[in-house]
């Protein structure tokens, strides 16, 4: 057997794996310059609003291509690594083999492990984002009654390495909402599990606590009070809520944080005791200046943040 008739048999198998790649990522490369410049650009000159969750539907989307790129990898290990063991037997007596053997497939097994473990985690961190779009596109829908009541309710606003799920700007004062996506055990009792109380610090659910979402609201608010009141010249004190859709909410002390079911937003209309209720003015000049903080990005950018910490933080 010659030097090339040895090569021949690696060589397609190497083939089979690389040149389809190779094509359809350059027709994807001209695709993408031939869209770029077309001379054509989108119609729309109304700068449009965030919609609930936009930045956690962003983030599904990416991971949606790296979840397709690891399972084409996943895929196409084998046989490249097969290729390559095929090469290195036909054309090397460096090892023997039964060693070039187990050597090619230690490092498949190591690839592959590592591959499925990142898959894995990229699948449940997708799941994660899923779930917590649910929650933000429901607490959006039973936000709807604000607007008929006069209020203007705004969605995913953009502060420096967080966001706030929901603004909620109303005849009862300025609201920043924090949307927490919960999922309900399926023991005991549908009434039992489908309760949580709050007394101002902690969320007691039953069957765990959390207390970091009554501290990331009043942190979100606190923010946009001072965001607000520079912006507007006006007194301007947001109060924190936290949203948990389909569950029984009961607040056990007063606490400058509302935790409530979002089905439940009427308080939302109407001014504490002893509070003026903020006028039509007052309610289109701070919803102005929210809107600043949730446009749409530009065609061809990017929404998403660079810090990751911030967009895992979008899913708690």
């Amino acid at each position: 057997m010659t030097f090339l008739e040895s090569l021949q048999a690696p060589a397609i198998i190497g083939s089979l794996v690389l040149v389809p790649i190779i094509v359809v990522g350059g027709i994807l490369v001209l695709w993408k310059r031939f869209m770029r410049n077309r001379n054509r650009r989108s119609p729309l000159t109304t700068e449009l609003l965030r919609t609930p969750g936009f930045g956690l539907q962003e983030r599904i989307d990416v991971l949606n291509d790296e979840i397709s790129v690891d399972l084409m990898v996943v895929t196409s290990i084998p046989l490249m690594l097969f290729g390559t063991y095929q090469l290195h037997s036909q054309t090397t007596q460096t090892l023997s083999p039964r060693t070039g053997g187990l050597l090619f497939a230690a490092t498949a097994l190591v690839l592959l492990v590592f591959l499925t473990v990142r898959l894995i985690r990229r699948l449940d961190s997708r799941q994660r984002y899923r779930d917590a779009l649910a929650g933000e596109l429901a607490t959006a829908q039973l936000l709807e009654p604000i607007i008929a009541g006069g209020g203007r309710v705004l969605h995913d606003i953009q502060a420096p390495g967080f966001n706030i799920d929901h603004v909620v700007v109303a005849p009862g004062g300025v609201f920043a909402v924090e949307t927490k996506h919960r999922l309900k055990s399926t023991q005991g009792k549908g009434k039992e599990q489908a309760k949580v109380t709050f007394d101002g610090q902690a969320l007691r659910f039953p069957d765990w606590t959390e207390t970091k979402p009554a501290e990331q609201a009043r942190a979100q608010a606190r923010w946009l009070s001072e965001r607000l009141t520079k912006s507007t010249a006006l007194e301007v004190k947001a109060r924190p809520v936290i949203a948990l859709p389909g569950w029984f909410v009961e607040n056990t002390n007063r606490s400058d944080v509302i935790a409530t079911n979002p089905k439940a937003c009427q308080f939302m209309l109407k001014a504490r005791a002893g509070e003026a209720s903020l006028t039509p003015d007052a309610i289109k000049r701070i919803s102005f200046q929210v809107e600043q903080l949730c446009r749409m990005p530009e065609p061809g950018q990017s929404a998403g943040r660079a810090s990751k910490g911030w967009k895992d933080r979008r899913a708690d």
